[in-house]
């Protein structure tokens, strides 16, 4: 796809380029073209007669709180509980893990329901999640986001569903997809295959290219089917930006573009416009569900290597209602001390309508001294959140960590469980 002439044209033009310094992908984890291409707007449409509920009409009063106390359930955290199992076994499964983290005082989830062009739900535009049955695009026997949506709710549990908006499978699992699904057209369109959707070196997974219209507006409409379509509370969005520096990902679309700005600026604007439009199309089809985004918490690599501008996001209308910086950091970090960093983050959000969640590592537990060695620090961390001026609350990464630690562990962590109930309860 005219790459190589491309790659020398930028490099000769475009100084101004993050430079790498040999910094490896930040993220771990041809075909011939198919004929015809799904229509997006159709594809909607269609939804509309099928379910029988007009667009920009969804009346559910979404339910949230001013402060968040929220768990991140991530599909690794999913799997244990729904991989294989009957319907009643996985409410059953869910429900308990709902309970567990109502009694530790939380009163909202962020679940996994796409994270890796896949869906958790009966969807349009992605494939069912191998997650579920252990088959990729194989329909299961019930409907995993309504039940998690239903057990969450009759705990009184916010449900924010989480979704993936760049990352998607891996090449084994995506020659097995549906040719329906227009990520499969891409990947089998020898004009878009590796533009569209490229594959990234030392990942084993293709990435959506945000600078594309295209992409950008299935992102917006993937968010958009789910409100549309299901009872949440919210829609969330984790650090999963640009997978790498390298000029090779999307270096023939920025010299065909022929913009002046560096590619650096161009990339951040890219996920600007992603998130702006995942903002609209929420809203569009029910402007209380709230949408949040979960970037990493040291600053400088939202810039130099995720290309995300949270600084805007934080103090302009109309990207997001709230931010959850992953300030998984100990008071005694020599780079990113938790104190500090929390205060920069808390300086940047400066919109009205933007909330502060400050992110927070139990899993950091079992890896760092300063928490092996200090119960609880995850509770120190609360309560000196909870005295910001913008604090709209805190979240917990995540479930395993949390409730189903390691055996050698578990003492500390039920300890430490014991300090972030009587944080959140002050």
């Amino acid at each position: 796809m005219k790459k190589t002439i491309c790659i020398i044209l930028l490099l000769l033009f475009c100084s101004s380029c993050a430079s790498t310094n040999g910094m490896p992908v930040i993220h771990q984890s041809s075909p011939m073209p198919l004929n015809g291409e799904i229509n997006l707007k159709n594809t909607l449409d269609k939804q509309d007669e099928k379910t029988d509920v007009k667009r920009n009409t969804n009346t559910y009063t979404p339910l949230n709180y001013q402060e968040q106390n929220a768990v991140w359930i991530s599909y690794i955290d999913l799997q244990p509980m729904i991989l294989g199992k009957s319907e009643n076994e996985f409410e059953k499964n869910i429900s308990t893990a709902y309970k567990k983290i109502k009694e530790l005082g939380c009163n909202t989830v962020y679940v996994h329901v796409r994270s890796f062009g896949d869906a958790y739900y009966n969807s349009e535009l992605y494939p069912y999640s191998k997650g579920i049955t252990g088959e990729i695009d194989t329909e299961p026997d019930f409907d995993p986001l309504k039940i998690m949506i239903k057990e969450a709710h009759d705990l009184g549990l916010s449900f924010h569903a989480w979704i993936n908006p760049m990352r998607c499978e891996t090449e084994e699992n995506m020659k097995e997809i549906s040719n329906s699904y227009v990520i499969k057209q891409w990947y089998s369109d020898s004009n878009k295959y590796d533009e569209y959707l490229v594959k990234v070196d030392s990942d084993n997974h293709y990435w959506l290219n945000p600078a594309v219209d295209d992409v950008r507006n299935l992102i917006a409409q993937g968010a958009a089917e789910i409100v549309k379509n299901y009872d949440v509370d919210g829609i969330h969005i984790d650090d999963y930006f640009y997978p790498t520096t390298e000029a090779y990902f999307d270096s023939g679309i920025y010299v065909e573009t022929g913009v002046k700005e560096s590619l650096s600026e161009w990339r951040k604007n890219n996920v600007s416009k992603m998130v702006k439009e995942i903002y609209n199309s929420i809203k569009k089809e029910n402007s209380e569900v709230l949408f949040g985004v979960s970037p990493q918490g040291n600053m400088e690599n939202n810039y130099e290597f995720m290309y995300a501008d949270v600084k805007t996001w934080c103090s302009e209308e109309g990207y997001l209602d709230y931010i959850v910086p992953q300030i998984y950091f100990g008071f005694e970090n020599n780079s990113k001390p938790f104190v500090q960093t929390t205060e920069e983050w808390s300086n940047i959000v400066t919109c009205d309508n933007v909330s502060l969640v400050i992110g927070l590592g139990v899993y950091k537990i079992g890896q760092e001294d300063e928490f092996l060695q200090s119960t609880g620090i995850i509770g120190k961390q609360i309560n000196l959140s909870q005295n910001m001026k913008n604090y709209g609350g805190i979240a917990l990464y995540n479930y395993i960590n949390l409730f189903e630690p390691e055996e050698n562990l578990a003492e500390r962590t039920n300890a430490e469980l014991s300090c972030i109930k009587d944080a959140i309860s002050d």
